[in-house]
C-alpha cells in the first residue's frame, strides 16, 4: 500500500493584496478541481516544503481542511523572484477512479562514459507528461546514464522502466538523455567568425542610424 502522505491546512478568508500582510511562515493556497467549489487556504511553509520535496507534482497528498481531507496533486506555485520562496500554491483535487495527467520529474543516475572519457556533452529531459489514475502516478522515474558509452547511443521514451499502469503521452522515439561530442576548434572559430560578423553588423548598423540622425538635424 502507498504511503499516505499529509499536510495540514486551514480556511482562508483573506484575498488579494491583504495576503502579503500575513506574516511569511504561511502560504496562501487554493483547492479546485471539476465540478467542485473552489476553496482558499493556507498551509504552513515550512511543512509544505518538505512536503513538497518528498512528492513533487506528480504523487497524491492528502490535504486536511477543518476535518475533511482531500486527495489532491500539487498543480502549480509561483516563486518571489527576489525571496526566491514560495509565495502561492494551487491544488487540484483529484478523484481517485478517475484518471489524470501529470509530469513526472526525471532522476538521473550512473556516469555516462562518453561524457566522462571522451569529453562529450549530456542532454536530458527533466521531466515526462503521463496518464494514469491518481494512485498509480510514480513520484520519479530513474534512468542510469552509465550506458552512453558513445556518442551514436541514446536513451529513448520506449527504454524507460515505466509501470504497467501508467501510460506515457510521448512519442516512443523521444530522446531522453544522450551525449554529444566536443566541437571541433574548427567549429569553435567558425562560431567566433559568425558571431564578429553578427557584431560587425549591428555596429554598422548603428552607425548608419547615427548618419540618419545627424542628417536630418
Amino acid at each position: 500500500m502507498a504511503k499516505v502522505i499529509t499536510l495540514n491546512s486551514e480556511k482562508r478568508e483573506i484575498t488579494g493584496r491583504k495576503i502579503r500582510k500575513i506574516e511569511n511562515r504561511k502560504i496562501p493556497a487554493i483547492i479546485y478541481g471539476h465540478g467542485i467549489e473552489n476553496k482558499n487556504i493556507w498551509v504552513d511553509a515550512n511543512k509544505f516544503s518538505h512536503v513538497f520535496a518528498e512528492t513533487g507534482e506528480s504523487t497524491i497528498v492528502q490535504l486536511k481542511v477543518d476535518g475533511e481531507k482531500i486527495n489532491v496533486l500539487i498543480h502549480d506555485y509561483q516563486v518571489d523572484p527576489i525571496l526566491d520562496n514560495i509565495i502561492h500554491v494551487d491544488f487540484f483535487q483529484v478523484r481517485m477512479d478517475e484518471k489524470v495527467i501529470s509530469d513526472v520529474s526525471i532522476v538521473f543516475t550512473g556516469e555516462a562514459p562518453a561524457v566522462k572519457a571522451m569529453g562529450g556533452t549530456l542532454t536530458t529531459t527533466d521531466s515526462i507528461s503521463v496518464r494514469s489514475l491518481p494512485g498509480d502516478l510514480p513520484s520519479e522515474i530513474t534512468v542510469d546514464i552509465s550506458v552512453l558509452k558513445d556518442f551514436d547511443t541514446s536513451i529513448n521514451v520506449k527504454d524507460l522502466k515505466i509501470p504497467d499502469k501508467v501510460e506515457v503521452l510521448l512519442e516512443e522515439t523521444q530522446t531522453i538523455a544522450s551525449v554529444s561530442a566536443p566541437r571541433t576548434q574548427a567549429e569553435l572559430d567558425a562560431t567566433d567568425e559568425e558571431v564578429n560578423a553578427d557584431i560587425s553588423q549591428v555596429e554598422g548598423a548603428s552607425e548608419d542610424n547615427e548618419k540618419k540622425e545627424e542628417e536630418s538635424k
